[in-house]
């Protein structure tokens, strides 16, 4: 069985920030089909979770620095995008 990873009060409610904010994006063509202006909003309602997450990810043996680095690279893809 696998071993369950240990949440601060902070991780756990970025966490449930991201899931509460992205029930409404259940696929890629739903979420293309909201426009850029409404995928930013969405983007800077859950960039601060987003960030938590990433340190949540770091924590995974083996590939969460590859994977952090994947989410760090499209988080700067939609800062570009998404100017604050």
């Amino acid at each position: 069985m696998a071993e369950q990873m240990q949440l601060t009060s902070d991780e756990a409610a970025a966490l449930d920030r991201i899931d509460a904010e992205l029930k409404g994006f259940s696929t890629r063509a739903q979420a293309a089909t909201e426009g850029v202006d409404n995928l930013c909003e969405q983007y800077h309602k859950i960039k601060g979770a987003l960030l938590i997450l990433i340190k949540i990810v770091k924590k995974i043996p083996l590939y969460g620095g590859k994977i952090a680095a994947a989410l760090e690279f499209l988080m700067g893809i939609a800062d570009a995008v998404c100017p604050a």
